[in-house]
């Protein structure tokens, strides 16, 4: 049996998420087509992942630089590449999971696919 929507929104990234749960919230019966992931391609693979990355990058430059806050790091900081990718995509996963929460919060149905 065809189901019947007032909205259907093609993509769940951060503009069709925000749209859908907006939507429901006035009362519309919701669906999101979504061919891969949710929260979208800046949150999954983008941005989001990106940035994390880069704090890390960050924090490794400012640790090599300690001395020059007045710090002493006693041996050598180095990275663990297995490790800063985990942390990478767990923030990923966590937006995710989240869009995910909200969409059954808000009772919007997801439709996988294209």
């Amino acid at each position: 049996m065809a189901q019947s929507y007032d909205v259907i929104i093609i993509g769940s990234g951060p503009g069709g998420y925000i749209a859908a749960i907006r939507a429901a919230q006035l009362g519309m019966k919701v669906a999101v087509v979504e061919r891969e992931h949710l929260a979208g391609i800046c949150s999954n693979w983008g941005c989001i992942p990106t940035k994390a990355l880069l704090r890390t990058a960050d924090v490794m430059h400012t640790a090599t630089h300690a001395k020059d806050y007045g710090l002493t790091l006693e041996g050598s900081i180095k990275p663990d590449v297995k490790a800063i990718v985990a942390r990478s995509r767990g923030i990923a996963a966590r937006m995710n999971n989240g869009v995910g929460f909200l969409f059954k919060k808000n009772k919007i149905d997801i439709i996988w696919g294209e």
